[in-house]
């Protein structure tokens, strides 16, 4: 089992107070989101590897340095696979993203359109995206909305990424929490690209929302595209596993369809690094 989207940051170094306000609002009381090694890999315990990254988004308060996450997978550098991130709207962006691969060794991308208030078919992303596809380094996008509000909706819509899919045809591009709450757009988008994907992470807590983007993914026979991952801290591993093997609870006995649960099991045990090309 392996967990395609967990992150590693400190509250009080990486994040503006405004951005741990606009937390602390969205869940209606305080709480610390600083994820601490020891607690991190206790939580960890059911995946065999995971995918580890911070995120940089100026617009909306939050800036973990590559080295950071560089040298926190290194603790575990036989699970954890670690991801830099990049915010294009800020100076010396490509330096460093070519420090991250090139001397940090990080293995794929975090990008925050929403996060930095970027379109990510603007100009600034393609040195960006041709590095990636000729360097064989994955991004996974934050797609869908979310609580800070600085970020900006307009720059998040699934459909937007259709076009940069269209343009690096061979660039590995996975769309965070199956886009919510766009997730038929989010669908539909990954269907027509060979190496476009989605993760489901934290969308169990809506249950209804979930079963639903399940229905429609399965429907549109792309189940085989989707990616498990946890959303840790926001969300706890045992929690995020239950939730989705419990997705067809929401139904009863009403005679609505259900997802295939065979399916669902080969979401929880997919190889989703060895697809996005980073084998051991």
């Amino acid at each position: 089992m392996q967990n395609i989207h967990a992150h590693a940051w400190n509250q009080e170094l990486h994040f503006t107070p405004a951005c741990i306000k606009e937390a602390e609002l969205s869940r209606g009381f305080a709480f610390d989101l600083t994820v601490r090694f020891e607690t991190f890999m206790r939580d960890m315990e059911p995946f065999e590897r995971v995918a580890v990254f911070g995120l940089k988004g100026r617009l909306a308060g939050m800036w973990v340095p590559d080295e950071y996450v560089a040298e926190f997978v290194a603790k575990a550098p036989a699970r954890l696979v670690g991801f830099a991130s990049c915010d294009p709207t800020q100076d010396n962006y490509l330096d460093e993203l070519h420090y991250a691969f090139e001397v940090l060794k990080l293995r794929g991308l975090k990008m925050g359109p929403i996060y930095a208030g970027f379109d990510p078919r603007d100009d600034a992303c393609r040195p960006v995206y041709k590095y990636c596809s000729g360097n064989g380094i994955p991004i996974l996008f934050h797609a869908g909305t979310t609580f800070n509000r600085a970020a900006p909706l307009a720059v998040t819509r699934p459909y937007l990424f259709d076009e940069v899919a269209i343009r690096y045809p061979d660039l590995k591009i996975v769309l965070a929490h199956l886009g919510h709450p766009w997730c038929d757009e989010c669908i539909v988008t990954i269907r027509k690209h060979a190496n476009m994907f989605a993760d489901i992470s934290a969308l169990y807590y809506r249950p209804w929302q979930f079963y639903n983007a399940m229905i429609a993914a399965q429907e549109y026979k792309v189940l085989h595209k989707l990616l498990f991952g946890t959303d840790y801290p926001f969300t706890t591993a045992a929690d995020s596993i239950r939730g989705v093997r419990d997705l067809n609870r929401v139904v009863g006995s009403s005679g609505l369809p259900r997802v295939c649960e065979a399916a669902v099991e080969e979401i929880l045990n997919r190889d989703s690094l060895a697809l996005l090309g980073l084998p051991k």
